[in-house]
């Protein structure tokens, strides 16, 4: 399978549309809910300390929406220069500083195999009611890789600020 390509013009503006939309942010944060309360019964733990947000050490690739990206990316960061290694910004030791904001992957990624396949589907229903809600509110959608899309829209918000 083919990695997702963007099929919106600026990912920026786009994540700016979407972040001064009160209902998709308010819509996004009620299927976060909905899928912390699936995902709460697993009783899944973490067994690698955080490395899964060490994309370039476990060959992770997450991706996520534009309206994803918006919320996440409302939050300073702990460490955008992380970013350029292919990890994730907003983890701070083993511990994610942005928990009410992590995108869809990171709340349904659990480093238990016997999960993966109950994952996957998770992954694929709410993935589809993402998409879907973008469209419904005539959202940009793009689909992209987290670190690129936060390290171009971490970016423009220094080259905004500097003007």
């Amino acid at each position: 399978m083919s990695a997702p390509r963007r099929n919106e013009g600026d990912l920026p503006s786009a994540v700016s549309l979407c972040r001064a939309n009160a209902r998709l942010m308010d819509a996004l944060g009620d299927i976060y809910a909905r899928i912390d309360k699936r995902t709460c019964g697993r009783e899944a733990s973490c067994l690698g300390g955080g490395a899964c947000c060490r994309f370039d050490l476990t060959a992770h690739r997450l991706y996520a929406s534009t309206a994803e990206l918006a919320m996440l990316s409302g939050l300073d960061p702990a460490d955008p220069t992380r970013c350029e290694r292919r990890r994730c910004p907003y983890q701070i030791g083993p511990r994610c500083s942005a928990r009410s904001a992590r995108p869809l992957g990171c709340r349904v990624f659990f480093c238990e195999k016997d999960l993966d396949d109950w994952c996957a589907k998770l992954y694929e229903t709410f993935h589809r009611e993402i998409r879907s809600l973008h469209e419904s509110l005539g959202m940009p959608y793009v689909y992209t890789e987290l670190t690129d899309a936060l390290s171009e829209i971490f970016a423009h918000s220094r080259a905004a600020d500097a003007r």
